[in-house]
């Protein structure tokens, strides 16, 4: 593990539809953060994040915070992998809301 400096930008823009489904679908407004890695040890392996969201970041801070939110998603995507190839939670054929909750307590502590 390493520790960076990243250069963080942002920039609130809004995606406009297809001219043909102009009137099918709204406009969006979208914040783009960008995370560069400022000083990479090779050019090879500089980091870069690119996020488009819809939640507002009108500063530095809030910019952080939502790549700090971001950069959870791993973990994430890992348990739900785990919920559902490890443990095969999806295959488990209980007859009661009850019995359910308890086995899938049981796979997130395993998870």
């Amino acid at each position: 593990m390493r520790e960076i400096t990243l250069d963080i930008s942002w920039k609130r823009l809004t995606l406009h539809p297809p001219i043909g489904k102009a009137k099918q679908y709204p406009a969006l407004p979208l914040t783009a953060i960008i995370a560069t890695e400022s000083k990479p040890e090779n050019k090879g392996s500089k980091i870069e994040w690119k996020l488009l969201t819809d939640l507002t970041a009108t500063n530095l801070e809030e910019a952080v915070e939502k790549l700090k939110w971001y950069s959870h998603r791993w973990k994430i995507e890992t348990f739900h992998k785990v919920m559902k190839s490890g443990c095969q939670a999806e295959r488990s054929r209980l007859g009661s809301a009850e019995r359910l909750t308890n086995l899938l307590c049981c796979y997130c502590i395993l998870s």
